[in-house]
């Protein structure tokens, strides 16, 4: 653990089989970076990076301020699939980082993605909203029931994106802390898993 991130890594979730017993390249499956919305807490990024840790993956929560786009680049590892999850302003921050040489991921998830300027916990949003999607593997998370990325709006971003899936969950715009946030665990293993056999 450093100053700038907290990470879980697979081998501390690992209850039935040590790092020494894996063969070598499979410690870490996947890495995925997570950077927070607007008004969040950290700690269901926590407890979605240890069920993604469960499954083989290396997962970082990467706190707002200093240089985020840095300290993004510097959790990927070489050799296996890095994805950056973002919700809301951090779902933002991700599109922004998505076509910069030093972070280069190869997918996003992208959670309760903003596309409307309305303020969450009292805080406007900065960034404009994405007129269009990168040309990489994206899957957007929204709630159902989302005031601030209405579905219609969502279903509009993605016309023009073929590598973007939309999955629905139950809830509002806080995926991972309403009803539907043990659905994101499953959407985003299937889309990590698709990256890996991609």
């Amino acid at each position: 653990m450093t100053p700038l991130t907290a990470t879980i890594d697979p081998r501390s979730a690992e209850h039935d089989t040590g790092p020494e017993d894996r063969p070598p390249g499979e410690a870490v499956r996947a890495v995925v970076a997570m950077l927070v919305g607007r008004g969040e807490s950290p700690e269901p990024y926590e407890w979605l990076a240890g069920r993604l840790a469960l499954d083989g993956y290396g997962a970082t929560v990467v706190p707002g301020g200093g240089n985020v786009a840095r300290s993004v680049g510097e959790i990927r590892r070489p050799g296996v699939p890095f994805v950056i999850l973002g919700s809301d302003s951090g779902a933002l921050a991700a599109l922004a980082m998505a076509g910069s040489p030093a972070v280069r991921p190869d997918g996003l998830v992208l959670l309760g993605l903003p596309v409307l300027h309305v303020p969450v916990a009292g805080i406007p949003v900065a960034d404009p909203p994405p007129r269009v999607l990168p040309d990489i593997p994206i899957l957007l998370v929204h709630g159902r029931d989302d005031r601030i990325s209405p579905l219609p709006l969502v279903r509009m971003t993605t016309r023009t994106a073929g590598r973007t899936d939309l999955a629905v969950v139950p809830g509002g715009h806080t995926v991972l802390a309403g009803p539907g946030r043990r659905w994101v665990p499953a959407r985003v293993l299937l889309f990590i898993e698709g990256l890996i056999d991609g």
